[in-house]
């Protein structure tokens, strides 16, 4: 069951100055710097900000064929995707499917991170969601 927003994920060119912008938007430091292995998918970087339950990721490319830089090169940087906590994400794939959404993948995948899936921003309105439970 979809048990409320996780966070989301902001794209950015350069992770460092990203970082220094949003310590002083958030005035905070970031909780977590994350590496490649650290994700659902390789060739990323970030930094975690949680405030008050929310994380707030901001995320940069280590290669320039990830979706992050594919994203940030047609459509600069900004708001990724949006993040939705789920206690079972395969239950939550197929009512989701049910309603009409298109998954990136046909099984979530499952590491380190958690178990995740992302919706397609084709079938939600030019958003990306991801299904993500960091539990399991």
């Amino acid at each position: 069951m979809i048990k409320g927003v996780y966070g989301v994920n902001i794209a950015v060119k350069d992770l460092e100055e990203a970082v220094k912008k949003y310590e002083g938007l958030l005035g905070s430091k970031p909780t977590k710097m994350l590496a490649s292995g650290d994700f659902a998918v390789p060739g990323l970087k970030g930094a975690v900000f949680e405030l008050n339950g929310f994380v707030f990721n901001i995320i940069a490319s280590e290669s320039e064929n990830s979706s992050i830089a594919k994203f940030v090169s047609t459509k600069g940087e900004g708001l990724f995707l949006i993040s939705l906590r789920s206690d079972n994400v395969e239950e939550d794939m197929a009512r989701l499917r049910e309603a009409g959404a298109e998954f990136v993948m046909d099984q979530p995948m499952k590491g380190t991170f958690g178990t995740a899936n992302f919706i397609h921003p084709k079938s939600s309105h030019g958003v990306q969601i991801e299904v993500y439970d960091p539990d399991k």
